[in-house]
């Protein structure tokens, strides 16, 4: 073994088309990189090994590594460098080692040969066939550096959009979780301190205390139960709904009938369904084609299903807005918007001003839960508390009365 030779670890696709992994003696990972390369792996992972090491998390590559890979890449190929040269300086200032390995791989199928459009869509993970089209276009009009910057653009709004909802789905479940942790340390810590009191009295307690005593020696006794029934019907709901299909459409449909969190979601999606529209179709992508890519993007099945049944129509010769009004799934006011931008001729600019509105009347809603729930967290937990109070001194009024 020569002096500098290191032994790299690496996980890949084998030429059969089967996951394999092992390791692999090379100069540097430029070098094990490239014997890999003729032993026709496909290389998914590939990391030096040390002497001794804990095992450490691999860091997954996020849609914020995509955003700001394509900002990065948009704007140095508008400068005018090569792509490769670009893809060599985005490399190199990587801190996630999966993403500078995906770049990697990346580099090695251009230099293969291969369209940028081509190689993303070897990695359905990271890049959607929304991306991978629109990709494919600006190469076929030369106008790469400008759709990069469209979709740069495009994947911040969704991302910012998401994390919004993301935002104001997570305060009602904070709000169930505080509520059964206050109510659980109670009934298990305090209210058998109580308990213990009262049977001196050897008088009846109210029905009101005697329920919360009951509770607490149910919840003493089978917590275990409870765990295990709590954790089993969590890991069985997900179950189902990773497998069946009539599940997650009875969910879809559940969630968008939620009180606040159904508006939030709809106005989510129609935004979401907006800009995307928006972005294909100033990218020059044909309408049909930009459809039916962002069928999978939604985040809802009732609205992929619609978005599909779209598709037919506009096929049939039918205008976007009469598809629209088929699906009943879109307020009458987005409709007539994208009727009057069909008529106009300025469609692009119709959805953008619709996905600008609902952006908009997303965040608000966002903020207004926000104000409203932080105090209304503090009336549940102090019913909860108060409810528990009255429970365990109502014995003892009961008892002052006496005298």
């Amino acid at each position: 073994m020569a002096e500098n030779a290191q032994v790299f670890k690496w996980t890949g696709i084998n030429s059969a088309g089967q996951r394999a992994e092992g390791e692999i003696q090379a100069a540097d990972i430029k070098d094990a990189q490239n014997n890999l390369t003729k032993m026709r792996v496909e290389v998914i992972s590939l990391v030096p090994k040390t002497g001794f090491q804990l095992r450490k998390r691999r860091k997954k590559i996020k849609v914020k590594d995509i955003q700001l890979f394509t900002r990065f890449l948009s704007t140095m190929l508008a400068a005018g460098l090569p792509i490769m040269q670009a893809l060599d300086i985005i490399s190199h200032d990587q801190e996630n080692p999966e993403m500078k390995n995906l770049i990697t791989l990346i580099k090695n199928d251009i230099g293969g040969g291969k369209t940028l459009a081509e190689t993303f869509s070897q990695y359905p993970n990271y890049f959607n066939p929304l991306y991978c089209n629109l990709i494919k276009a600006g190469e076929k009009s030369g106008t790469l550096d400008k759709i990069l910057n469209r979709l740069a653009g495009y994947l911040e709004k969704s991302e910012i959009l998401k994390r919004k909802i993301k935002k104001a789905l997570t305060y009602p479940i904070a709000i169930l979780s505080v509520a059964l942790a206050v109510s659980g340390i109670l009934l298990i810590f305090v209210v058998p301190q109580f308990q213990s009191l009262f049977s001196s009295f050897g008088a009846r307690l109210p029905a009101f205390t005697r329920g919360v005593v009951m509770l607490s020696d149910f919840l003493k006794s089978y917590w275990w139960v409870i765990l295990i029934a709590g954790v089993g019907s969590f890991l069985w709901l997900r179950y189902v709904l990773r497998t069946s299909e009539n599940a997650r459409r009875t969910r879809d449909r559940l969630m968008l009938k939620l009180y606040i969190i159904g508006p939030l979601l709809t106005k989510g999606i129609i935004a979401r369904y907006t800009r995307t529209l928006s972005t294909t179709l100033e990218a020059g992508m044909p309408i049909v084609e930009s459809m039916k890519a962002m069928a999978n993007i939604m985040g809802n099945s009732l609205y992929s299903d619609a978005v599909m049944r779209m598709c037919d129509d506009l096929n049939s010769g039918n205008s976007l807005s009469a598809a629209m009004t088929s699906t009943k799934l879109f307020p009458n006011m987005v409709i007539q918007m994208i009727a009057v931008g069909e008529a106009s001729g300025r469609l692009t600019d119709m959805l953008n001003k619709i996905a600008d509105y609902y952006e908009e009347e997303v965040n608000s809603i966002v903020d207004n839960l926000s104000s409203l729930l932080e105090p209304l967290i503090m009336v549940i937990l102090g019913i909860i508390v108060g409810s528990f109070v009255v429970a365990m001194y109502l014995p003892i009024f009961k008892m002052g009365s006496l005298f």
